[in-house]
């Protein structure tokens, strides 16, 4: 929903806009506190969510079908990632996962600085096979 926000709130407005118009209140300059001053109690009544709870089902369907699916797939691509580093080069696993946690970010691509600061001991051969490993796992879902 955070991803198409505005779609998310006109979906709401369905019901706040039209309502809006009908209700007649004061706001509190300085406390900032809103008064109905009309009895508003029969426009709440028998209410028709149907476009709206459609409108949220297909909010809730993406976020079901994309987002959790690929925080589904994320430890899965880790441990791919993580055994074919180890097929590769000996390192402690609080390497790899560090390895692992810098490479994912950056679409498996590492500065050179950044390789050279914590992974010094590797060799540019084992340094560019390691971010072949992480693209492989995690790029090719």
């Amino acid at each position: 929903m955070l991803k198409r926000r505005a779609e998310y709130d006109q979906t709401l407005e369905l019901f706040s806009k039209p309502l809006m118009r009908l209700v007649e209140y004061d706001l509190d300059d300085r406390t900032g506190e809103l008064t109905v001053t009309n009895d508003t109690g029969r426009y709440y009544r028998y209410i028709d969510f149907t476009v709206i709870a459609d409108g949220l089902f297909r909010f809730i369907q993406q976020t079901i079908e994309t987002e959790l699916s690929s925080e589904f797939d994320f430890p899965v691509c880790y441990d791919i990632a993580k055994q074919q580093i180890r097929d590769l080069v000996d390192l402690p696993d609080r390497d790899i996962d560090l390895l692992i946690r810098l490479y994912v970010p950056s679409q498996g691509r590492l500065s050179k600085a950044k390789r050279e600061r914590f992974f010094g001991k590797l060799t540019d051969a084992e340094g560019t096979a390691v971010e072949a490993c992480v693209r492989d796992a995690f790029l090719k879902q």
